[in-house]
């Protein structure tokens, strides 16, 4: 369980700031660098860097969702039980799961950087998720 101390705020803090800057270096990724970066590639390579930064947005929208949940809770906003049943959780589905495809080289090596940030951050949590639902 996440105890309710500064320490834990202080952890969730420093989470949400390392996903927030994520999130926004992914978006402007997103935006603005890989347009270019598709252009010399196949349309299979095409489709599997759209298909990968889905899932790169994917996977973020689940760990900001579950990082201003948990500030919800630590804040006495919800509780915990609230936060879990309304679906607040690091689900580790096949959709925010690590592929091994996200190492290919035909994709841009920012995006690869990105997913391999995103996968560190979401497992993680993942991890901390799971301490919480003991508690729940």
């Amino acid at each position: 369980m996440l105890r309710e101390s500064s320490n834990t705020v202080s952890l969730l803090d420093r989470l949400y700031d390392d996903a927030y800057g994520l999130l926004i270096e992914s978006r402007n990724y997103i935006a603005y660098v890989l347009p270019m970066a598709r252009e010399g590639l196949s349309i299979e390579s095409r489709l599997q860097t759209t298909y990968h930064s889905t899932r790169l947005t994917t996977r973020l929208l689940e760990i900001m969702s579950w990082l201003l949940a948990q500030r919800a809770v630590h804040r006495g906003e919800m509780s915990l039980r609230e936060a879990r049943e309304q679906g607040f959780v690091i689900s580790n589905d096949t959709t925010c799961q690590f592929h091994d495809a996200e190492a290919s080289e035909e994709l841009p090596g920012g995006l690869r950087a990105l997913l391999e940030r995103s996968n560190a951050l979401y497992s993680r949590l993942y991890r901390l998720d799971a301490l919480t639902a003991k508690a729940a």
